[in-house]
């Protein structure tokens, strides 16, 4: 039996879809600023540096840094510059918390999402590409540490023992996480300072005091500081906003919370960030992840260059809708297991199945034939109904 064919104008060639997607992808730019630990005027140094580039499409501001990503080739005064395939490459990585002073942070990977989905039409496909590669790493990754860790490595950093009295100047999401981490590495008395008392469940039954930031200095002597406050916020100074700190000043801002105490050690996110200041493997860990990070991103740049048109476009779009109704389904039926669980599980268990199918249709480049394969994974809600029923 010949299989059957089509011609030239009934379907692109896979060939030519690569050559567009490599053409857009060859424009594909970052230009980086590391801006974590900066002071005031640091911080709008880097601010007139990004503001060259006008209205770039992709613009990722957080506190340990500031990148522009765009799809023509840059010139600017950035320290970092990635072109490419590098360039898309390091868009997941930062969106995967793999560049985050805490690996795996959670909050990035938010704010890389919504900064691509405001980008034009043009850019955002190649670059979400990137934060589903990211996702996806995510999603078969555990990630233990949140930030209240970083109090865990600021104090193994200066060799302080978590004991005494620790004030927590911001009650924000990372000043409730410091508080909470404090209680739990053993501080006997944690102060939490702020504009105004927070009204939630984990300051009320946590045990924790409150001191107004206008009213800090008026503590006892403390001995540790955190700093947790946002980049709205003034600098505080050692002489008329702090009380006496006895061992340590963490520093969490950026801008900087603190200006420079001569007398009491500083650690900043800075002075955390870089090889060597994890947790023996945290390196290597992050080195695996990064790679493995890379796997993704290349298989799903491939399955961007066969399009919905696509012999293995067709049949993985059909597939992996099936997929996730079923998941749907069995997590709802077994809420037990974890949905990492049986999402890796199912993810295996399907790319193992279609791997030789698919590689067929590519082989044949049969719209037609995909088309028949793929209406064999289509929702059917009476066969689904049956299946209930039994």
């Amino acid at each position: 039996m010949t299989a059957p064919t089509t011609t030239p104008a009934k379907v692109q060639t896979e060939e030519t879809r690569r050559r567009a997607l490599l053409e857009r992808l060859e424009r594909f730019t970052a230009c980086c600023w590391e801006t974590a630990s900066l002071d005031r005027a640091q911080m709008r140094f880097v601010w007139e540096l990004s503001a060259k580039h006008g209205a770039a499409p992709i613009m990722l501001s957080s506190c340990q840094r500031i990148e522009v990503y765009g799809s023509d080739i840059c010139e600017c005064e950035a320290p970092l510059r990635r072109e490419g395939i590098e360039a898309l490459r390091h868009l997941a990585e930062v969106a995967a918390g793999l560049h985050s002073v805490v690996l795996g942070e959670a909050q990035i990977l938010g704010q890389v999402r919504t900064a691509v989905q405001e980008a034009p039409p043009d850019i955002r496909p190649i670059a979400g590409t990137a934060v589903a590669a990211a996702r996806e790493l995510r999603r078969e990754t555990e990630f233990h540490s949140h930030s209240g860790h970083l109090l865990d490595r600021a104090l193994g950093r200066a060799d302080v023992p978590a004991s005494g009295h620790l004030l927590v100047v911001g009650a924000g999401a990372v000043g409730r996480l410091i508080a909470q981490r404090g209680k739990e590495l053993g501080f006997e008395h944690v102060t939490i300072a702020s504009r105004r008392e927070p009204d939630a469940a984990w300051f009320r039954d946590g045990g924790f005091a409150f001191r107004h930031l206008q009213e800090m200095q008026d503590l006892a002597p403390v001995d540790v500081v955190v700093g947790c406050l946002g980049s709205n916020a003034d600098e505080l100074r050692p002489d008329d906003h702090l009380p006496e700190v006895r061992r340590l000043i963490v520093d969490l801002g950026t801008p900087r919370n603190f200006a420079n105490h001569d007398d009491v050690p500083l650690v900043t996110i800075a002075a955390m960030l870089g090889p060597g200041n994890e947790r023996p493997h945290g390196d290597a860990k992050r080195a695996a992840l990064r790679e493995r990070l890379h796997e993704i991103l290349d298989r799903r740049l491939m399955m961007m260059s066969q399009n919905g048109e696509s012999p293995v476009g067709n049949l993985r779009k059909s597939v992996e809708a099936a997929r996730q109704r079923e998941l749907e389904a069995v997590r709802q039926r077994h809420p037990e297991i974890p949905a990492e669980t049986l999402d890796a599980i199912t993810r295996s268990m399907i790319n193992k199945i279609f791997h030789a199918p698919s590689q067929r249709l590519k082989q044949l480049d049969d719209p037609e034939l995909a088309q028949e394969l793929a209406a064999l994974f289509a929702h059917n809600d009476s066969a689904s109904a049956m299946e209930d029923e039994d």
